[in-house]
This record gives C-alpha cells, structure tokens and sequence, in this order.
C-alpha cells in the first residue's frame, strides 16, 4: 500500500515522532508513506498546485494530512478525491483546537479525531468521523530492562498542573527524576500560548466548553496555585531532556512513570479535561509502570492496579508512590510493566489504529 502524506516536517521532535512512530511501523507491513512536505515550495500556491501533478502521475492508495484550510486548499482535497484517491484528515489536537479544521473537514472522505469529546462539533460541521487515539510503535518503544532505579520519572515539560503534580511528590518525601530541556528558564511558570497576541485562539477557546474550562484552568494556576517547580528541594533530580530512540530504556527501567492526563493546565480543576496523549501508551509499550490521575478513557485502555496505577488526589499518588517504590515489591512491580507491554503491544499499535482506517475506506493491506 502507498500513502502520501502532505506534511510540513521539520527536523525537530514535534514532527519527527512521526516518523519513528508511524511510518516506521507501517513500512514493518509494507505500507509505504511518502511524505510530500509543503515547506519545500516557495508558496502554499506552489505546493497545493505540485501536489495535483505529483499525484496526478504516481500510485496512492491514500491521501492523508493533519494540516488545516490555510496550508491544503479544500479545491486541492476535491481534486484527490476527482482522481480517485480516498482522503484523510487526521486531527491529532481536535479537543483543544477543533475550529482549525471547520472549514475544510467536511471535504474529506474521513476524518480521524483522537478525542471524542468535540466529534459533534465536526459533525454539524458535516464531516464523517472516526474515534480512534494515539498508539506506540512496539518496534521503536520496546522494554529494555536492566537495574531498576526506585524513583518516579517524568520526563517532559513542566508546565501548569504538571508542576502541581510533581511538587506533590517532592514535598513529601518522594524522589522524582525530571528530564526536561535545562537550557530553558528554570522558572518555567506557564506556556504563552493564551496571552500577547493571542486574541483568536482565546476567543475559540470561549466558544465551547471544554475550551471555557482551559481557560479557567490558566487563570486558576496562575492566581491559587504554585505555579513555579520547587527545583530546590533535594527530592526533585533533574537530567537533560531525552532524545525519542531514548525513552524506552528510561520508562523500562524507573521503578515508576509519572504520566500527565489533563490538559494544559486543567488539572487545578475540580473536574479537569481528559486527554489522553502519545505519553499514555509510549509508556506501556517500553515496559513502564504508568501512574496518573484517574481516566476514564484510559482505564478502558489498561486495566488498573494490573497494567497502571490510577491516583484519585495527591494524597493517594503520594501514597501509592511510596508503596510501589519499596524494594520487597519489585516482583509485583515487574508483573505489571509485563502485563502493560503485552495490553498496548496486542491492542495499541499504530497498525491496529490504521486497521480502522483502511477497514473504513475499504481499503486492501496484509496483516
């Protein structure tokens, strides 16, 4: 099978997880992704109109982006689809920005949204949908055990509640390996994504409810909580950031892994927004224990106290992370990252996500 992916990638690990994550595991099935990178061209005219010719003389079995109207006009989707080349919108982002793509899903033959919660919005908008959330590749995330370390990892930016979560632990005695980029300001408060300039995204926010609850959510972590990582307590040790073929070593081997389910900086709130993010299954598939905050999205996924550790307050993260970093538990500890790397390996690939998509599309591949 061949796809063409219309792509603006970047050498930089926001865009390149993909191709680690995606097409490596594909081409493992002998479907192929070519990616036909827009940045390559000198205007969003030239590329749209090279795409049509490109296309027009190679064999796709499958169109696909994740990008909106700005960068792929809607007459360019019409002409795929004219040429007979079943199209695909993937929104990897559509619970927090979802009018990105208002005006240019319907046009698509399917459009892959990786959180439930605003699929009706796509729907009034006339687009057809399919559920389906992120995976792990079980090639590139594979465990790799050797001395195990008793302490909580974290290993990502700390922003917003994620800051709340970890000076939870610290404060009570709880060590916790943090890798994140320390060329940045250590005094990380908050993102800028919803201040100076940034009228339009705040102004879609408001306009629906989860949006409205990110919104409280800032304001909350900026005016009641403590915002600012407590990088002098003695529990917190700190490491550079870790590249992607790196992870799983890490995740295989920390005692625990602590995992982030709300989003931006919701979880101040009594009822925060679920999302469920590629951390959520990279972490299982490299033979890690993963400890969050309960989901109910996620507990469908694993199976609690079996394959992950849920909290339901600081108090019992606190709890449940003292508990399973003691030595004596070892044995039980291990049984759990075994049972979570063979859940996310049978149910959670990118295969078995894609499988969906070509099932839908009615479209032919080798298992």
């Amino acid at each position: 099978m061949e796809i063409i992916y219309f792509f603006k990638e970047k050498d930089t690990l926001m865009d390149k997880w993909q191709a680690y994550h995606i097409f490596d595991e594909l081409k493992r099935y002998d479907i192929n992704v070519t990616v036909f990178n827009p940045l390559k061209y000198g205007s969003v005219d030239e590329s749209n109109q090279e795409l049509i010719k490109h296309i027009s003389t190679t064999k796709y079995d499958l169109f696909m982006t994740p990008h909106t109207s700005k960068e792929i006009y809607v007459e360019t989707v019409i002409k795929v689809k004219e040429l007979g080349i079943p199209t695909l919108l993937i929104c990897f982002d559509n619970l927090i920005v979802p009018f990105n793509h208002k005006q240019i899903a319907r046009h698509f033959d399917l459009v892959w949204l990786t959180s439930q919660e605003t699929e009706e919005m796509f729907k009034k908008w006339g687009a057809t949908t399919i559920f389906n959330p992120y995976a792990a590749n079980p090639y590139l995330m594979r465990p790799k055990f050797n001395e195990e370390l008793l302490s909580v990892a974290f290993i990502g930016t700390p922003y917003g509640s994620r800051v709340n979560m970890i000076n939870a632990l610290i404060e009570n005695d709880v060590t916790v390996d943090l890798f994140a980029n320390r060329n940045r300001d250590k005094n990380i408060k908050e993102r800028k994504q919803l201040i100076d300039g940034y009228l339009i995204p705040m102004y879609n926010l408001s306009r629906f409810e989860i949006g409205r609850r990110v919104l409280k959510g800032a304001l909350l972590q900026k005016l009641k909580a403590k915002a600012v990582l407590d990088y002098e307590n003695n529990n917190l040790r700190l490491n550079d950031s870790v590249p992607l073929l790196g992870l799983s070593e890490l995740y295989s081997n920390f005692a625990l892994s602590l995992s982030s389910t709300a989003a931006r900086n919701t979880g101040i709130l009594k009822n925060p927004v679920d999302i469920i993010n590629l951390r959520s299954f990279e972490i299982p598939m490299s033979g890690g224990l993963q400890i969050c905050k309960y989901n109910s999205e996620l507990a469908n996924y694993f199976e609690e106290d079996k394959e992950i550790l849920f909290y339901d307050s600081d108090d019992e993260l606190i709890e449940k992370a003292k508990y399973y970093l003691r030595p004596e538990n070892n044995e039980k500890r291990m049984m759990m990252k075994m049972a979570a790397r063979k859940r996310a390996e049978s149910d959670h690939s990118w295969f078995e996500r894609f499988r969906k998509i070509f099932d839908y599309l009615g479209l032919q591949y080798d298992r």
